[in-house]
């Protein structure tokens, strides 16, 4: 049962970090993208607020929280899972300062339950690859 000294604060911090930056710029690069293809600012605005728009946002926004539980998890080397779960509780809470009046609830319940999900896999993947394997051998 991880404790709470095996918490490490500038893994979770690094984690957060990684999450936000991420959407950030992969959202920016999308906007960017669109765009560069003529579109009109408002056309862009109103493309990613539309269902597409915002389940394409909400793929590429827990992609960059598992991205950030790992980084976290790799970096702690220890209760791996912990550490991408306060990945994405710290995601959860800026995600709900932050939120944006008028979108979906449907989406603010899929982005925070994914959060969560999302962290964890994260973390999950890079506690796989640092414990040994035991098999037989080959």
């Amino acid at each position: 049962m991880p404790k709470i000294s095996d918490i490490k604060f500038s893994a979770v911090i690094v984690g957060v970090v990684v999450d936000n930056a991420g959407t950030l710029l992969l959202m920016t690069v999308l906007a960017a993208a669109l765009v560069s293809t003529g579109l009109s600012e408002d056309e862009v605005m109103s493309r990613m607020k539309s269902t597409n728009g915002l389940l394409l946002g909400l793929i590429l926004g827990l992609s960059c929280t598992a991205l950030g539980g790992y980084f976290a998890a790799k970096m702690a080397r220890k209760a791996e899972v912990l550490h991408g779960v306060l990945v994405a509780v710290f995601g959860m809470v800026l995600a709900l300062v932050f939120r944006e009046a008028g979108t979906p609830l449907w989406f603010d319940i899929a982005g925070l339950a994914g959060m969560l999900a999302a962290g964890m896999g994260g973390a999950y993947l890079a506690q796989r690859q640092r414990r040994p394997k035991i098999g037989l051998p080959v």
